[in-house]
């Protein structure tokens, strides 16, 4: 059974005790309001975290801890979901109960957690020097690395195109060269101290644990009661009246073509399941339209697919493609939404596609990572809390006509290609 524990105010832990995994999984996660401002400072924070602290003050020093736990996983990582944004600390160790002898590697991985947070590598008030100088370097070498990628540039760009309302929404979950130039150690150091203090806190640990025992080590964590931000978590962009295309010429060696729809539909909402399917069909999927008609039968893409954001109520196409076929691609993709919005698909191609989401739900689950994320996503959506069979029943119930229903409430908005 699941154990709920409010240890302050905006300070949540949830124990999740299973049997299925040898492994225990701690996760931290940080919730804040997404601001274009903070985004870069909570990445190049990240960094900093997982890389060393005032009782292992060297990258070695911090692998040599993680090694004596029995090769424990320790990482920092930064994400979006709609409005918020995301900042998660988590560890994986061993569970004691494979180790041989009397082991207490979880009560040592929470000890571990505990001085990675207040007792970061800093001091005088500010990051230290060596440290953070070479961290920032890193990160901005990372972000150009992203920019090298062609398909994840086609990707940037297109958020960039799409979200000209939202400056938060433009910005990279990881930031960008501009606003890390800006940041000191300092200013940085001074951030993290407002990301402890007012982040909303949710702790996550799955494995075969003592609930009791996980709370008693947890409740020692020195984390201050804070207000609880209100704000909607789905990011509802406003109607685009005209499709708005542009084009990005560089040397490539393949041309990409993306475009993003408008699908004012939201995660676990009401017609969450028959979008679910819909963007299936069109594109993510090896059944898919995009994936039978566009790349196997007109050869005319290296790939296609789509991905369907339910935080953002956004549907995005990605294709790679030779430039000469540009033209040709994108009428092709317009052919495949109008058919889906016609319901000119089969009934064997909705019904494999219900299985094909039943079977990726189910696999799912022999995730430890996926399982503690889940657990996130409830607490961000209480609607999205729903057993293995309830999301079978809810997505085996949805009409064809649904479907359809769905499909006709995309709307194609902007078109990049590169």
């Amino acid at each position: 059974m699941v154990t709920h524990k409010q240890l302050a105010d905006g300070v949540e832990l949830n124990v999740l005790p299973s049997h299925q995994f040898k492994t225990t999984r701690v996760v931290i996660n940080f919730i804040a309001p997404l601001a274009a401002e903070t985004i870069t400072q909570r990445s190049l924070l990240a960094n900093l975290l997982e890389t060393n602290s005032q009782d292992y003050p060297t990258q070695a020093d911090l692998a040599a801890k993680l090694s004596a736990m029995y090769g424990a996983d320790f990482g920092v990582t930064v994400g979006k979901q709609g409005n918020a944004h995301i900042f998660s600390m988590v560890l994986t160790v061993v569970n004691d109960r494979f180790l041989p002898g009397e082991t207490h590697v979880l009560k040592d991985g929470l000890a571990f957690l505990k001085q990675i947070l207040w007792r970061p590598n800093a001091a005088a008030g500010a990051f230290d020097a060596t440290t953070f100088k070479r961290e920032k370097a890193n990160l901005a070498a990372y972000l150009q690395s992203v920019y090298d990628s062609k398909q994840a540039y086609a990707s940037l760009q297109l958020q960039a195109l799409y979200f000209q309302s939202s400056s938060a929404q433009r910005v990279p979950s990881f930031g960008n060269v501009k606003d890390l130039a800006d940041i000191t150690a300092v200013s940085l150091f001074n951030y993290y101290q407002q990301l402890l203090a007012h982040d909303q806190v949710m702790i996550t640990v799955l494995g075969d644990v003592v609930p009791e025992q996980v709370v008693q080590e947890i409740s020692q964590f020195p984390f201050a009661a804070r207000q609880s931000a209100a704000y909607p978590i789905f990011y509802q962009q406003p109607k685009l009246t005209s499709v708005l295309e542009k084009n990005d010429y560089q040397v490539t060696n393949q041309a990409k073509l993306n475009l993003a729809y408008h699908a004012p539909i939201y995660f676990y909402q009401t017609d969450y399941y028959a979008m679910l399917l819909a963007n299936a069909i069109f594109g993510a999927s090896p059944l898919s339209l995009l994936f039978t008609n566009v790349r196997e039968r007109a050869s005319s893409a290296y790939y296609a697919n789509s991905i369907y954001d339910g935080f953002r109520g956004l549907i995005t196409v990605q294709t790679g493609i030779d430039a000469s076929n540009y033209q040709r691609v994108k009428q092709i993709i317009a052919a495949q939404l109008a058919a889906l919005k016609k319901g000119e698909f089969s009934t064997d191609l909705l019904t494999q596609t219900k299985a094909m989401l039943r079977n990726q739900y189910v696999s799912r689950l022999d995730s430890a990572g996926y399982l503690t994320h889940r657990a996130l996503i409830q607490k961000l959506v209480p609607a999205a809390v729903v057993t293995n069979s309830a999301f079978a029943t809810a997505l085996e119930a949805v009409t064809k006509a649904e479907v359809v229903a769905a499909a006709q409430k995309m709307v194609a908005s902007r078109i990049l290609c590169k």
